[in-house]
């Protein structure tokens, strides 16, 4: 053997003359490459991100699809008209206003004021359980203790009790869900980060000295967004029912304002005579979630490792 061939150390990239397989030539695959894989082969998962897309689209370019204003174009001459109607193809309501079009614009609205309650209780129950689980002691007991505290009421009444608090303003509404949602975020983060912790590349980051924000944003955070994203896309479909649900029982948005609760809310009194009016936006309701559902098992799935073999 010569010297070039003595220092030659590069691993081969194919196959040997024995038949043995290369270091290099395994494949390489990212965990998040895997867990999109994962994910587009569970086919309920892929028909719910399939059907939250086309809402998604329908509601952001609802003026490319209707002609009408969902709260100024009334015409008391053509109310209660049923789906089908001449320019009208899902009917108009009480106050001859376009359902297709008060739809389109209501979901606007619905997913929003979903998408905003997950987000802003996202952050706020994250925060607290990344606090809560890496610093523990007495500032873990205080957060933890504050946290029964808000789960111990009722989610649906500590709701209608701070919106009564707030007012009736759309953001109002999306701070009184957040403020009930974030315990579930905190619940679920610190249980990750105590499990993270005492893993041993965690505890050399300690050792190496590397500082709190460090370690939290580096090494534990990111090992804990697999199920946090899980939480949050659950936790928008629980936000746009409970929207619904405060509309419904007429704490919602104004009530000229284009949305799937107040829609159920104002054709509750046409059940016998126009039960197309709760139907629709009922429908729409029940989709989105059960969308928003699909796509979170089918996340559940794909960040499980056992789930993925």
């Amino acid at each position: 053997m010569n010297q070039e061939e003595g220092m030659n150390l590069t691993p081969k990239t194919g196959p040997s003359p024995s038949g043995e397989i290369g270091i290099e030539s395994l494949p390489v695959t990212s965990y998040w490459a895997d867990i999109v894989r994962a994910f587009t082969k569970n086919k309920i998962a892929v028909l719910g991100l399939c059907i939250l897309t086309v809402i998604v689209f329908l509601c952001v370019a609802a003026p490319w699809f209707t002609p009408y204003d969902p709260v100024m174009d009334m015409d008391l001459s053509k109310t209660l008209l049923p789906p089908g109607s001449e320019g009208h193809p899902l009917g108009t309501d009480h106050l001859g206003r376009d359902i297709w079009c008060r739809l389109l614009y209501g979901g606007r609205t619905s997913v929003l004021t979903g998408l905003s309650v997950a987000l802003l209780s996202g952050f706020v129950g994250v925060t607290i359980g990344l606090i809560s689980g890496y610093f523990g002691g007495t500032l873990d007991s205080l957060l933890m203790r504050f946290t029964d505290i808000m789960l111990s009421f009722p989610f649906m009444v500590l709701a209608i009790a701070i919106r009564a608090v707030l007012g009736s303003k759309q953001q109002n509404i999306v701070l009184a869900l957040a403020i009930v949602g974030w315990p579930g975020f905190a619940r679920l983060t610190r249980g990750q980060v105590l499990a993270i912790k005492s893993t041993e590349y965690v505890e050399a980051a300690m050792v190496a000295g590397f500082s709190h924000f460090r370690i939290i944003f580096s090494h534990i955070l990111p090992n804990c967004m697999g199920l946090i994203i899980i939480q949050a896309t659950l936790a928008v479909g629980g936000a746009i029912l409970s929207a619904a649900g405060l509309a419904y029982l007429g704490l919602g948005v104004d009530a000229a304002s284009p949305e799937w609760g107040m829609m159920l809310s104002q054709g509750k009194g046409y059940l016998r005579t126009a039960t197309y009016l709760t139907t629709i936006p009922g429908i729409a309701i029940s989709l989105t979630v059960l969308a928003m559902n699909w796509i979170g098992d089918g996340l559940r799935d794909a960040f499980d490792p056992k789930m993925r073999k």
